[in-house]
């Protein structure tokens, strides 16, 4: 999840210094679902009032704070791009995005990204924010994103983990019923080498 697509390089303008990218290498499990669970997730007790809603249209200032509130830590570079680049693929027709909060206050979020040409639904991106962490929530929104991704009747829903995600992510994922189909080894850009030219122009 969250991986960097690079692009070829263009000429550098004039009086730019360029920015050596470091490269991290990381280990990336696929997992798949073909089968929706027969219930959500219960919230735990004493969790508060939970909700878990769709955003349509979400602004991109708000996308921008949950992707790198949640990202910035295991290198999340894929939506770190221009903002008509960004509006163009979260306000497509065939992505979703969905926002827990837990009494009124962002908690997490995950992407849908529905796959119709191969009926897949693939869950993009899936994050709880720091201070929501080791309260049962992943489970409670993982649930939930689930059900939303098969709402679609979709023959699988899949999703990725690597090895600079959260640890207890590839465990989480499996703890759902999702199983492990491909594995590969892939390099990603640091994030600091990322965002480093994204401030020069800012």
């Amino acid at each position: 999840m969250g991986l960097f697509h690079r692009h070829p390089g263009r000429d550098r303008p004039p009086g730019k210094v360029l920015i050596a990218m470091r490269l991290i290498r990381t280990r990336v499990t696929s997992l798949e679902m073909k089968s929706r669970p027969d219930a959500v997730v219960p919230v735990p007790p004493g969790a508060g009032t939970v909700a878990v809603f769709e955003a349509k249209t979400m602004a991109l200032a708000e996308y921008r704070a949950l992707y790198r509130r949640v990202g910035e830590a295991h290198h999340w570079t894929s939506r770190l791009m221009s903002d008509e680049r960004l509006r163009r693929e979260i306000h497509d027709r065939d992505t979703r995005i969905f926002v827990m909060s837990v009494e009124g206050r962002r908690a997490g979020w995950f992407e849908l990204d529905i796959r119709r040409q191969v009926d897949e639904v693939r869950i993009v991106h899936f994050g709880i924010l720091p201070e929501f962490r080791g309260l049962g929530l992943a489970h409670v929104m993982l649930s939930r994103a689930i059900f939303a991704a098969f709402s679609t009747r979709p023959k699988r829903v899949t999703i990725e983990t690597n090895t600079l995600d959260h640890p207890a992510a590839l465990a989480l994922y499996q703890k759902h019923g999702f199983r492990p189909y491909a594995v590969r080894d892939v390099e990603t850009p640091a994030i600091e080498t990322v965002l480093e030219p994204l401030r020069a122009l800012s």
